[in-house]
């Protein structure tokens, strides 16, 4: 004789937390079942991205040759939740969706968002990937080198200059960088983690997302936005906007922090040698 339970269900987020998204969202809006009762876009695109992989600068192409205005819709940090239920006639987390989808499609019918995991990760689990975003398309953001990815994201942060609009810290850029090989080490592992969420998002799901490395939108950016007006089916304009305020930002410190990473780490590898030995 057999005994039929349920299955118990725990889900995995490498880079993204849960139970404080919810906390976050709770704060502030009510999450319930999603009923489907508003209107989604004919087209949804979701640009899924991990940092400095070039996403606001694809975005800034998207918005400028009017496919859609894709931004961090979807961001509850730094305030951005509280201004957006403000706007709703009840704090319901649905509403919010659909609010946001009401508001920001464009005239060509489509509804695209940038965002990173701990970002998409609310819209999933509430349900509202699924009831409120039926045939999605995803182009998926990577680096072929994480290393630099990571040492970007730390200049980043040290700076405070993280796109080039960032004109007040520019000047941040011109002083030297201080190496810390455990920092980067940090956002390495980070990236590494968000990565792994993505993948197992897409694996799960059976989605097969267009990968855009960085250097193809840096190297061919009329290349890219060409692959992602014919994944949505839209008309781009015969003369292509690829200037945008946005540009790729390249220091002479990256490389020389590259060095000093690899360097170190080779200094703590030997610590960490198998040695063999007669027996």
């Amino acid at each position: 004789m057999t005994s039929e339970t349920s299955p118990t269900w725990t889900f995995r987020s490498d880079s993204g937390n849960p139970k404080g998204l919810r906390r976050k969202i709770e704060e502030v809006l009510e999450i319930r079942p999603m009923t489907g009762s508003g209107t989604p876009a004919s087209k949804n695109l979701f640009i899924c991205m991990t940092p400095r992989s070039g996403s606001t600068y694809l975005s800034s192409m998207i918005s400028a040759n009017d496919i859609a205005n894709t931004q961090e819709h979807f961001r509850i940090v730094g305030g951005a939740l509280e201004r957006d239920s403000e706007k709703l006639a009840e704090p319901s987390y649905e509403l919010y969706i659909y609010d946001k989808i009401r508001r920001l499609t464009s005239d060509k019918g489509v509804f695209s968002v940038k965002c990173d995991w701990p970002q998409f990760l609310p819209v999933y689990l509430s349900g509202a990937f699924a009831t409120c975003f039926p045939n999605a398309q995803f182009v998926y953001l990577t680096r072929s080198d994480i290393l630099a990815q990571a040492i970007s994201r730390y200049v980043a942060t040290v700076t405070k200059y993280f796109h080039t609009d960032n004109r007040e810290n520019a000047e941040a850029l011109k002083k030297e960088v201080p190496f810390d090989y455990d920092e980067i080490s940090e956002h390495m592992e980070w990236l590494i983690a968000m990565q792994s969420d993505w993948e197992r998002f897409f694996a799960s799901e059976g989605i097969s997302p267009l990968r855009l490395p960085y250097e193809e939108i840096s190297e061919a950016p009329a290349d890219v936005l060409h692959k992602i007006a014919g994944l949505i089916d839209v008309d781009l304009p015969k003369d292509l906007v690829l200037e945008t305020e946005f540009k790729v930002i390249r220091t002479g410190q990256n490389e020389r922090l590259r060095q000093q990473f690899v360097e170190e780490h080779h200094r703590r590898l030997e610590g960490s040698r198998w040695t063999l030995q007669n027996a």
